[in-house]
């Protein structure tokens, strides 16, 4: 018997649950905006990386590397893409200040666009950056197909010690945000 009073008080409940309507025109109001986030540039150089091997002179011209960026080959992603973030952060424990340069290319060579430069001060053991690249602004950001790196060592302030342990460390990833229908 107690049960059953149990099962009617639940039975009177259920219909006074469900009291506002569904609006499945909701539905229709729904804006699915995914979000990738991918690795872009990463590197780390000593003072070894500034010093010529042979001679031991310091060698002051900019060390740089260029690296395929293949995620805007992808057509989905090029015919949606609304954004992008650039994250850099990093550390610089040298004695010496480092200025930065990152360029998106296309598969020729030609630079399409370049953040930035980014200014870091010795021995900064914790820097931070961002810029947004607006697609609608800058197309020609779809045509990317490489980055390529550039870092600059400042002049012979300090001098610097073959074999020296501090580093300057930079990593960066890219947030890409898809406007969809």
């Amino acid at each position: 018997m107690k049960y059953f009073k149990i099962g009617i008080f639940l039975l009177l409940l259920f219909p006074l649950a469900c009291s506002e309507t569904l609006d499945f025109n909701q539905v229709e109001d729904f804006e699915h905006r995914p979000v990738i986030k991918t690795p872009l540039v990463y590197f780390a150089l000593d003072s070894n990386d500034f010093i010529d091997p042979v001679s031991g002179a310091e060698n002051v011209n900019p060390v740089s590397d260029v690296s395929d960026f293949r995620i805007l080959e992808n057509a989905y992603l090029r015919d949606n893409l609304d954004k992008i973030i650039i994250d850099i952060e990093g550390k610089n424990e040298m004695p010496r200040d480092f200025t930065v340069e990152i360029a998106f290319l296309d598969d020729n060579g030609t630079i399409i666009y370049t953040l930035n430069p980014l200014n870091i001060p010795a021995q900064n053991e914790a820097f931070d950056f961002q810029e947004t690249i607006e697609v609608r602004l800058n197309p020609i950001i779809l045509n990317t197909r490489k980055t390529r790196t550039s870092v600059t060592i400042s002049g012979a302030a300090t001098p610097l010690i073959e074999n020296d342990p501090r580093a300057f460390v930079l990593k960066s990833a890219g947030t890409y945000f898809i406007a969809t229908e």
